[in-house]
């Protein structure tokens, strides 16, 4: 794996709705996320350094939680017909929204076959 693609924390398969991002007609779809970033799969018009904001709901133990990201993207490839953004997230809407997300993620990592 060459030093551009190398991850911070691991991440781990989910498969959720954005709820909202900018200038875009239908939902993408998340399908992995880790503690700093997630994979968005859609017809997006963002390239590398872009930003995009995102919203989406987590269901942590502690109750289902909307949060909402800003995040920079960090790849760009196309695949499958769509496009695919690997995206760090920079800022979260609420403290209560980065906890929520966290929380998630730990969750996730502690599922068995992660």
């Amino acid at each position: 794996m060459d030093e551009a693609n190398r991850r911070a924390s691991p991440r781990y398969l989910v498969s959720l709705y954005a709820e909202q991002i900018e200038r875009e007609a239908s939902p993408p779809r998340i399908l992995n996320m880790s503690e700093t970033g997630f994979l968005l799969k859609g017809d997006l018009c963002a390239g590398a350094g872009g930003v995009i904001r995102a919203a989406f709901r987590v269901h942590p133990s502690t109750g289902e939680c909307r949060v909402t990201t800003r995040g920079t993207v960090m790849h760009a490839s196309a695949r499958d017909g769509e496009s695919e953004f690997g995206v760090r997230i920079d800022s979260f809407g609420s403290l209560r929204e980065e906890s929520a997300y966290k929380d998630y993620v730990k969750e996730l990592a502690s599922r068995p076959g992660s």
